[in-house]
């Protein structure tokens, strides 16, 4: 039995069989192996167990009986449903293994910073993470998109978490569709329409009720991150980002947080979301001014931003985000822009600050916008 201790973590590796016939010597051998090492966490990872018995099963109830803090992990589907069928799941974490996908050669639908999806077929997608290495975090990310589907937000339906290579992926099915980026490109007669389709989408996600207090206010994390890097501004430029922040009402609706078009997908007449784990409530300011980042921010910062990152140029972007605006407010009104690009730039700098901050450059850029801004603002009351 091959075992690894890592940051006081011991991983005990099963393989074939644990049985009635080998049960005493496994004991034993486990036994001698973990009497030697100084661990807090344990785990057994049965990738490589393929049968367990009642005399297997005792084993384990004894080390989790001794150390506590005793995980299953990699379980195959046959071996989680012994653990689950005899209660074990109900005293002990008990993980089953992920599917493996392999995607040599799938499509590439969409591509973000955090995230690649492919099609795998005509009915499936899979969503790649890129920069998330923890699946409980991914967990996290379905368990609200559930939430937000229950309450009416269209959202894609995910099946399971799957490994892809030495990454984590979920597992979506979608027929026939397109991200919302593909439909414009492809479809420009239908401009007027999905323009609307997509405001329509964004009020609804605004202004569906959420008290559910696991999902964060997307308001008092900003104003924590702001707080955070508070040495970063001037005093007085500081003091009124946090004002008006502080200001903004609370609302109990969903913000999706990164509700640009690369992360809806359009199957037949539905737009859909496929990208959850920016959820939170608040104020729909919030929503606008981080969607204005990526469409306006970036390619202010670097000119042709749009074209690399969207695949779409310059002079779409602004038309669809001017469309849009108009169609979710009625009008384009200057003060309001300069209020949702204010919450924007201060989210581009704290942005900038936590996940890059080694681009000086783009922080100082940020910042000047926003100090021209918090001259000209007093508020950020949208009227609605």
């Amino acid at each position: 039995m091959r075992f690894q201790l890592n940051e006081r973590v011991l991983t005990l590796y099963f393989e074939g069989e644990l049985n009635s016939y080998n049960a005493d010597n496994m004991e034993r051998e486990i036994e001698d192996v973990v009497s030697k090492q100084d661990f807090d966490t344990l785990y057994l990872d049965f990738s490589n167990l393929h049968y367990i018995s009642s005399a297997g099963l005792r084993i384990i109830l004894k080390l989790k009986q001794k150390y506590n803090d005793t995980h299953v992990i990699e379980a195959s589907l046959e071996i989680y449903d012994v653990f689950n069928m005899t209660g074990f799941t109900n005293i002990m974490d008990v993980k089953k293994a992920l599917k493996r996908v392999y995607i040599s050669g799938a499509q590439v639908i969409g591509e973000g910073y955090f995230s690649t999806v492919y099609r795998i077929d005509k009915d499936t997608i899979i969503k790649v993470f890129n920069r998330t290495s923890d699946p409980e975090q991914i967990e996290r990310e379905l368990k609200l998109a559930k939430e937000a589907f229950v309450r009416g937000i269209p959202t894609a339906i995910s099946f399971d978490i799957v490994k892809v290579d030495d990454k984590y992926g979920v597992r979506f099915e979608m027929l026939d569709c397109m991200p919302l980026r593909d439909a414009f490109i492809n479809n420009p007669d239908q401009y007027e329409s999905l323009v609307e389709r997509y405001a329509t989408l964004l009020k609804k996600i605004n202004t569906t009720e959420c008290d559910d207090v696991a999902i964060p206010m997307i308001k008092y994390k900003m104003i924590e991150k702001l707080e955070s890097f508070k040495d970063e501004f001037e005093p007085k430029v500081y003091e009124k980002c946090l004002k008006l922040l502080s200001d903004v009402p609370d609302r109990n609706t969903f913000i999706h947080g990164d509700c640009h078009f690369k992360n809806i997908m359009v199957q037949g007449d539905e737009l859909l979301l496929i990208d959850m784990d920016t959820l939170s409530r608040g104020h729909p300011i919030f929503e606008l001014a981080r969607l204005r980042a990526p469409y306006i921010a970036f390619e202010e910062l670097m000119p042709g931003n749009s074209t690399t990152f969207f695949k779409i140029g310059k002079e779409l972007i602004d038309k669809i985000y001017h469309d849009l605006i108009v169609k979710y407010f009625g009008k384009f009104d200057q003060n309001i822009e300069d209020k949702i690009a204010l919450v924007s730039y201060v989210h581009m700098c704290v942005w900038i600050k936590k996940n890059t901050p080694e681009k000086t450059d783009a922080f100082k850029y940020f910042y000047e916008k926003l100090k021209v801004l918090v001259e000209k603002v007093d508020d950020l009351d949208l009227g609605i």
